[in-house]
C-alpha cells in the first residue's frame, strides 16, 4: 500500500509539472506565467505536512532536472524540498492570518524564481511577475479554502 501511495504521489507531482510547462508555453507570448507546481508545493507543505512527499518532490526534481533544465541535476530537486521545508516551518511557527500567509507564498514564490532573479536581476519584480503572483497566490487561497471546507 505504502509504494502505491508513493507511485500516486510521483504521478500526480510530475503530472502538474508537465501541465505547468504546458501551460507557460501556451502563455510565454503574453508574460504570463501560471505556477501551479508551486501551489501545490505550498498546498502540501501547509496541509499535507508529511514526510511521504518528500521523495516523491526529490523525483520529481530529478525528472525536471533531467528533461527540461540547464542546470546540474539536483538543483530543482534541493529547491523545491526547500520550499517544502520552509512552508512547513512557517506555517506551524507563525500565525495563519491572509497576510502572514501572503508572505510566506511571496518569500516561496521568490525561492521557486530563484533562476529567473539572478538571470533577470532587477527586472523580475515587474508588472507581470506581481501579476502571476497575486493570481497564483488567489489560486492558492482558493484551493485552500476549498480543501478546508468543512461538508
Amino acid at each position: 500500500m505504502k509504494y502505491f501511495r508513493f507511485i500516486n504521489y510521483l504521478i500526480l507531482f510530475i503530472t502538474f509539472q508537465l501541465i505547468q510547462l504546458i501551460l507557460n508555453v501556451v502563455f510565454l507570448p503574453f508574460e504570463f506565467n501560471i505556477d501551479i507546481f508551486l501551489i501545490l508545493l505550498v498546498l502540501f507543505g501547509t496541509l499535507f505536512n508529511s514526510e511521504k512527499i518528500v521523495f516523491p518532490i526529490f523525483l520529481t526534481g530529478i525528472f525536471y532536472d533531467l528533461f527540461f533544465s540547464t542546470n546540474f541535476v539536483g538543483v530543482y530537486s534541493s529547491l523545491y524540498i526547500f520550499i517544502l521545508l520552509f512552508v512547513s516551518y512557517a506555517n506551524e511557527n507563525f500565525s495563519k492570518s491572509y497576510f502572514q500567509k501572503a508572505m510566506i507564498f511571496f518569500l516561496s514564490y521568490l525561492i521557486y524564481n530563484f533562476f529567473n532573479l539572478i538571470e533577470y536581476n532587477s527586472s523580475f519584480l515587474t508588472f507581470y511577475s506581481i501579476v502571476n503572483f497575486t493570481i497564483s497566490f488567489l489560486i492558492f487561497i482558493s484551493l485552500e479554502k476549498l480543501i478546508n471546507r468543512n461538508v
